[in-house]
């Protein structure tokens, strides 16, 4: 096992996370709770569940801690309804099998196996270390977790189409961190649970302080943040706070760091070949404008109302 970095003193800084063929490129901001959870998670092998609403952050991590133990991207898998646990390792595909059959061109019994993200990690253990993200992994019933546990557990796997097609056990020291997600949409397995690492990864709850947190990780991105007002971003964070507290007292999803960094995304992109001087005012416009768009979610309101300027919250940028 390589030497665990997470166990820096990091709290506060900002790192980038690059591009890759998945992802986007980004910024992540360190908490200590995040490092204080990987740490754990990568000295006992034991995979780290991240909890929290969606938008909140929770997949970028496992980007975060690739950047910190020098691996690769994090290889995903993204659970849904129709996910099998076998999924996880890999998938016969007995359509194309079918077909080659039917046209008189079988090929290896190999050929027809897909591997899945865990497999894929297995094959790179031996290269560095490896990164795993299991997305939403409440989407899923409950073989998913459980499967996922009895792999890791196992440390090897068989493909049970293909005789003599399995891997050796991989070295405890080898095994990738697994990083898993949950919107918390389903209750998981308690024996799952039970066998995780879990890290709660909400933001703060009272307007100021989430006000701050997210002033805190607009600010990350300069790109975008070169080209605002810092007015317009205070007046924007407003909005989404109350947006939030809106759909939170009518029982609908809450927006958060996502649609907050959508909007100032789109303001800046917006407004790019407006004149220095008028580039305030002209943001300021399309804020009223665009951000129902972009923070009411729910079919109660008129997504196009214009809505006159909210009240400030306390906090940084305010």
């Amino acid at each position: 096992m390589t030497k665990n970095p997470f166990t820096q003193d990091l709290a506060g800084q900002t790192i980038d996370l690059p591009r890759s063929e998945r992802f986007e490129a980004s910024h992540h901001i360190w908490s200590q709770p995040e490092l204080n959870a990987l740490a754990l998670a990568h000295a006992a092998r034991r995979p780290l569940l991240v909890r929290g609403e969606p938008g909140s952050g929770k997949s970028q991590l496992a980007r975060a801690a690739a950047v910190l133990l020098q691996a690769p991207a994090p290889l995903v898998q993204v659970i849904h309804p129709r996910f099998e646990p076998r999924d996880l390792l890999y998938r016969y595909d007995t359509i194309r099998r079918l077909a080659d059959a039917n046209a008189g061109e079988m090929r290896a019994e190999r050929e027809y196996v897909q591997h899945g993200a865990l497999w894929q990690a297995w094959q790179a253990a031996g290269e560095g270390p490896v990164v795993v993200l299991v997305d939403e992994i409440d989407k899923g019933d409950a073989d998913v977790p459980n499967s996922l546990l009895e792999i890791l557990g196992q440390r090897s796997f068989r493909v049970d189409e293909v005789p003599g097609m399995d891997t050796p056990a991989l070295p405890p020291d080898a095994m990738p961190l697994v990083v898993i997600t949950t919107n918390e949409e389903r209750e998981l397995p308690a024996a799952f649970v039970r066998r995780c690492v879990v890290l709660n990864l909400n933001p703060p709850k009272h307007a100021p302080e989430l006000k701050d947190w997210l002033w805190q990780r607009v600010q990350a991105h300069t790109g975008v943040m070169a080209r605002l007002s810092p007015t317009v971003v205070g007046r924007a964070l407003d909005q989404v706070l109350a947006d939030r507290q809106d759909a939170e007292r009518l029982g609908y999803p809450k927006v958060g760091l996502a649609e907050a960094l959508d909007l100032l995304t789109a303001l800046a992109e917006i407004t790019q070949d407006v004149p220095n001087a008028e580039r305030e005012t002209a943001q300021n416009d399309w804020l009223d404008r665009i951000s129902a768009y972009a923070l009411v979610k729910h079919a109660d309101t008129h997504p196009g109302q214009l809505r006159p300027p909210v009240k400030p919250a306390d906090g940084t940028g305010a």
